[in-house]
This record gives C-alpha cells, sequence and structure tokens, in this order.
C-alpha cells in the first residue's frame, strides 16, 4: 500500500512539475476520460433503464389484460366467484397500468399514440367481455361459451395483441436508437481520450507507461465493456488493474452494477414471458382434462333438479381421478354415475376418462346396475393395468319417475338422502369390490326411493376424509350442514357443502372432491345445472 501511494505521489510531483502545456494536455485528458467516460455509462444507464421501465410497463398491461382474459374466460365456463373476483381485480389495475405505460412513454409521442391504440383495443375487448359476463349472468350460457371461443371476444384480443407487439417494436427501435447514438459518442470519447494520450505521450515519454498502467488500460477495458453492452452481452464485468485511478476504478465498479441491474432486468422478463408460455400450457392441458372427466352438461330431467360441484385439490397442477356423468334413458329413467380413478396424473385421468365414456355405452344397451358394473369391471380388469396398480371406486344409480331408486357401488360411499325429516346415509345392502381387482364378483343392487321433497347426494371421498388435527369431516358433519341448508336453493346447498369440508381442512383440500346431487322437487320443473 506504501509503495502505491509513493508511486502515486510521484507522479501527481511530476505533473507538477510539467511546463504548462504538458498541465493542459493532461487535464485534457483527465477531464475527457472522467467526464466523457462517466457520460456515456449514465447514457447507456439511463437508456437501459428508460427501454426495461417501458418494456416492464408495457408487459405489465400485457400481463394484467391475460390475466383479465383468463378469469373471464374460465367465469364463462366454470361460472366460478373466485374467477370473477379475479376478473375485477385485473379490471381495477387496467386503469393505473394504463397510466403508467403512458408515463413511461411520456417523451415520446409516437409511442405515445401506438399506446392509444393498445388502449383502443384493450378497451373494445373489455366491452365484449362485460356482455360476455352479463349473458353468463343471464343464463345463456351456450351463446356465452360461443362469443368467447370464436366470436368478437376473441378477434377483439388478437387485435390488441397485435397493437401491444406493434408497440413494444417501436420501443425496442427507440431503445436501438439511443444505443447506437450512445456507441456514437463513446467513439467519440475514447478518440478524444486516444488524441490527448497521443499528445502526452509525445511530449513526455517520462511518464507514457504510467499514464497508460494508470489511466489509459482502464479506460480501454470499461470502452471494450461498453461495447460488449451495445452488442447484447452482458456476463463478462469490467476488470482493471490495481494501480488504476481511482476515478476510474469507481466508473468501472458502476459500469459493472449497471450491466448486473441490466442483465437482472432482461432475465426478469424472460422468467416472467416463460411463466406466461407455462401458465398457457397448463390452462389448456387442464381445459383437455375436464373434457374427458367431466360432461359439459348434465341431463334435464322432467321433475328432477340436477346439480354438480368438483373442486380439485388446492395444490399445483396434478391431475385427479374424479369423474362422474349423467344420462336420460329412452324410458324416462335418469341414470347417474360419480367414480373415483385411484392415483394422480395423465394415465389416472385417461382410464377415468375411458371408464365414463365406457358407462355411456353400457347404460344405452342394458341400463342394469349389476350388468353395468360388470362390463365396467370386465373394462378396467387388464393385465397391464392390475399390474399398474389401476383400479377405480363407483356408484352407479337409477331413478324412476316415480321416484325409485335402485344403485349398486364398487367400493364407494353410499349416498345421502335429504328429506324433511333429516339427513341420513343410504346404506347399500352389500358393496362390490372395486372395478378392476378381481375377474368374477357381483354387485348387489340396493332399492330406495326419493320422496317428494327429498334429495340425494353422491360424492367421492375427498368430501368426506377432508382432515384437521386427524379429525375427518365425515358423514355426521356432512349431513349437519345439508340440514342446516336443507332450505337453500340445490346448487347453492352443494356449494355450501364443499365449502364447509374445505374449511374443515385448513381452507385447502388436498384431495379432490365431487358432489353430484338430485332433487325432487315439490313442484317439479324442468332444471339443471353445475
Amino acid at each position: 500500500m506504501s509503495r502505491w501511494r509513493r508511486r502515486r505521489a510521484s507522479l501527481r510531483g511530476l505533473l507538477s512539475r510539467l511546463v504548462v502545456m504538458l498541465a493542459a494536455v493532461l487535464a485534457v485528458l483527465i477531464v475527457v476520460a472522467v467526464v466523457g467516460t462517466v457520460n456515456t455509462a449514465r447514457d447507456y444507464r439511463s437508456a437501459s433503464q428508460q427501454a426495461i421501465q417501458r418494456q416492464g410497463a408495457a408487459n405489465a398491461f400485457l400481463i394484467n389484460m391475460l390475466n383479465a382474459q383468463s378469469a373471464n374466460r374460465a367465469y364463462i365456463l366454470l361460472a366460478r366467484g373466485t374467477d370473477l373476483q379475479a376478473w375485477n381485480q385485473a379490471r381495477g389495475l387496467y386503469d393505473g397500468d394504463l397510466a403508467a405505460l403512458r408515463r413511461a412513454l411520456a417523451d415520446e409521442p409516437d409511442l405515445l399514440e401506438s399506446a392509444s391504440a393498445v388502449d383502443r383495443t384493450a378497451q373494445l375487448w373489455l366491452r365484449e367481455a362485460i356482455d360476455l359476463i352479463s349473458l353468463r349472468r343471464q343464463g345463456q350460457i351456450d351463446e356465452a361459451v360461443r362469443r368467447v371461443d370464436t366470436g368478437p371476444a376473441e378477434d377483439r384480443f388478437l387485435a390488441f395483441r397485435r397493437e401491444q407487439r406493434a408497440l413494444l417494436a417501436q420501443v425496442e427501435e427507440k431503445r436501438l436508437d439511443d444505443l447506437a447514438r450512445n456507441d456514437r459518442n463513446r467513439e467519440l470519447t475514447l478518440a478524444g481520450i486516444a488524441t490527448a494520450t497521443l499528445l502526452a505521450l509525445l511530449m513526455v515519454g517520462l511518464v507514457s507507461r504510467q499514464v497508460w498502467r494508470r489511466v489509459g488500460a482502464p479506460i480501454d477495458r470499461v470502452g471494450e465493456g461498453v461495447s460488449r453492452v451495445a452488442r447484447g452481452v452482458l456476463s463478462d464485468p469490467v476488470t482493471i488493474n490495481d494501480d488504476a485511478v481511482r476515478e476510474l476504478a469507481g466508473l468501472a465498479d458502476a459500469f459493472n452494477t449497471m450491466q448486473s441491474e441490466v442483465r437482472a432486468e432482461r432475465e426478469q422478463v424472460a422468467r416472467s414471458a416463460q411463466r406466461e408460455a407455462a401458465q398457457r400450457t397448463e390452462r389448456k392441458l387442464w381445459e383437455t382434462v375436464q373434457q374427458g372427466l367431466l360432461p359439459a352438461r348434465l341431463p334435464a330431467p322432467h321433475g328432477l333438479r340436477l346439480t354438480a360441484r368438483y373442486r380439485p385439490a388446492e395444490r399445483a397442477l396434478l391431475l385427479g381421478g374424479d369423474f362422474y356423468d349423467g344420462k336420460l334413458l329412452s324410458d324416462g329413467r335418469l341414470a347417474l354415475m360419480v367414480g373415483d380413478m385411484a392415483g394422480h396424473g395423465a394415465p389416472a385421468a385417461a382410464q377415468a376418462a375411458g371408464l365414463r365414456f365406457g358407462w355411456r355405452t353400457l347404460v344405452s344397451v342394458n341400463p342394469d346396475p349389476a350388468a353395468v358394473m360388470a362390463g365396467l369391471n370386465t373394462q378396467m380388469g387388464t393385465h397391464e393395468q392390475r399390474a399398474d396398480g389401476i383400479f377405480a371406486s363407483l356408484i352407479y344409480m337409477l331413478l324412476e319417475p316415480d321416484g325409485g331408486v335402485s344403485f349398486a357401488t364398487a367400493g364407494h360411499p353410499s349416498p345421502l338422502l335429504l328429506t324433511d325429516e333429516g339427513c341420513r346415509e343410504v346404506p347399500a345392502a352389500r358393496t362390490g369390490p372395486l372395478l378392476g381387482v378381481l375377474d368374477d364378483a357381483e354387485w348387489p343392487v340396493t332399492r330406495a326411493a326419493l320422496p317428494v321433497g327429498g334429495s340425494l347426494f353422491l360424492y367421492t371421498d375427498g368430501l368426506v376424509e377432508a382432515r384437521h388435527d386427524g379429525e375427518v369431516f365425515g358423514v355426521q358433519r356432512a349431513c349437519e350442514v345439508l340440514a342446516r341448508e336443507r332450505n337453500v336453493a340445490l346448487q347453492l346447498r352443494v356449494r355450501r357443502l364443499v365449502r364447509a369440508a374445505r374449511r374443515h381442512e385448513d381452507d385447502r383440500l388436498r384431495d379432490d372432491v365431487l358432489v353430484v346431487a338430485v332433487e325432487r322437487p315439490a313442484f317439479p320443473r324442468w332444471r339443471a345445472g353445475h
């Protein structure tokens, strides 16, 4: 350290003893080196930060609109309150995101004009989205679904995306122009430094080596770093020798800090784009799975009300095996089925979808519960499926127009019956084995009745097995909820039943929950819902 200080002191002493011209030349060198390089680095940092702010504001606006589209689409398809809440939240952020975007583009009239075009197309889509929600609430579900998939909603959102991409392209073009201008300034700065250094070397050869080591070489390395940034290479920091002057060492540190911040911002933008792509893939995958496991709608038999509620486990995308279906037979009987495939993931989901479609075929040929169960067991009982441990529990129920009920179960929970006298479990005469376990087995048929004003509830074990501190939700608590909610609408009754199980498990579900309910009202009318 003392040796370094002596060299610095001897350099300053030498410079103080040079002629006035040498002092002027060296002053020019220092001023050009420090001020020019600092200004160049500042311009780079300012241009980069401005471009990042503009891109960040545009991307934030885009992400919020994508969230609004996803929530709107999900609400139109599923009518979930959480999706409507997410839609309202995204709408509430719209004005703030637009104001932030305009502030970021305030000094560029052409970019502001593009932002206005983005706003106009976004407003058109928002009005269409509001119309779709209105249609959904009015019960025009088919029209709302059609318009959200192929109608003006899709076209207007695509128009918004085109304007958004055009805006991002203009922002990128502006960033490149700023970089080019800064490159020219950097080149002028380096040229001035080189000229001043050449004059100093010509006049004073004695101090040339020290000047180069302590000033010229660090400046050259900073210039290389600026050039790398101009080419988009942000991985290599600027390193300078230990005896470089303090100003240049600080400049290199500032440049490295700026380069690190720019790299972090770019990586964050890339990660955001990857997350967005992953979310789109996840949504498409889940929609495809739902088409196989869940029917688009339940039948609407005269004299009965039907509804279903499916709540997947609250974790990352993990395809479950809960499934259900309903079919109105030609003789007026209603066939209902609820099943739970062992395991999770794509294999279980594929087997569940196949079992559901096989059930529809068997019911069309011979709806007798024992015969249908035997046919489904044959479908499930392949050697490969047993080797993989794939099996399913299932309850199949036939309801007569006069209220007669017959059902068979394969390792599945018995249904619940709610009447004016209370709620109770309707036990199966004898539960048959799980589907796919045994080749030859029987599934006894249980006879019961659904009285006028009564309701039957078919469900998967995720409902009654919801746990809190080791205590399950259970059939008794389920019956207590149903009895308490006896006078509310069937759909709301089922929703509150599932919500009670969820709250019992600390407001989260570790397993999928599925409930299908059928009611025989005192004044029959056509009605179906999910």
